[in-house]
């Protein structure tokens, strides 16, 4: 009988322990780090473009004035030339050091012109441009949105651009960072990043 009692708790704590690890293991599979538009719409064949600016270098540190600690204006961006068969290129700012699987969304361009191949700084928060159209930030707002994490926090902001086969063609009004990274799947050619990282004050 001692040995039946024994064997019957032993079950129930190894039961137990089992259900911890599924807990312990659900809780860490809906933390972060996020995923990325690049993630969710790959290139085909992985191919690569390379994105600088004149702000900031990868890796380096994003200027205050291209975030809401100062005068919150886009930085300079420039990026090398897509593939043969490019229509159009999509630019995404995302914020990566959120604990979650949703990033923070900075910028969304989309549609701009095969021709451009550079953004100059303080791109006004228009909906529509000669050179392609700008989709909503985290705020709802049409435009660029600057970095400003928690105080003593340091972020990576990623600014991923995509060469696309099409042009998406959205209304910018319904243009957020979903509907754009949906569009875009099974459409992009080549894409790159720049990594700026910012602490918040």
């Amino acid at each position: 009988m001692k040995s039946v009692i024994i064997g019957t708790v032993a079950t129930l704590a190894l039961a137990a322990l089992c259900t911890a690890s599924v807990d312990i293991l659900g809780v860490a599979a809906a933390g972060g780090p996020p995923v990325l538009a690049k993630q969710l719409a790959p290139a085909r064949g992985g191919s690569r473009i390379t994105v600088t600016s004149s702000a900031f270098s990868g890796g380096g540190t994003i200027p205050d004035q291209n975030t809401q600690n100062g005068e919150d204006m886009s930085p300079e961006l420039a990026w090398t030339k897509g593939p043969p068969g490019t229509r159009s290129y999509v630019v995404l700012a995302e914020d990566a050091g959120v604990d979650g699987k949703e990033p923070i969304v900075h910028w969304v361009m989309y549609d701009i012109s095969l021709a451009i191949t550079r953004l100059a700084p303080g791109i006004a928060p228009d909906a529509k441009f000669e050179f392609g159209s700008q989709g909503k930030n985290i705020a709802g707002k049409t435009g660029y949105i600057g970095p400003k994490p928690p105080a003593g926090q340091t972020h990576p902001y990623h600014f991923e651009v995509f060469a696309l086969n099409t042009k998406l063609n959205l209304d910018p009004a319904n243009a957020d960072r979903d509907a754009v990274v949906m569009a875009m799947k099974g459409k992009v050619l080549a894409s790159g990043d720049l990594i700026g990282d910012y602490t918040g004050k």
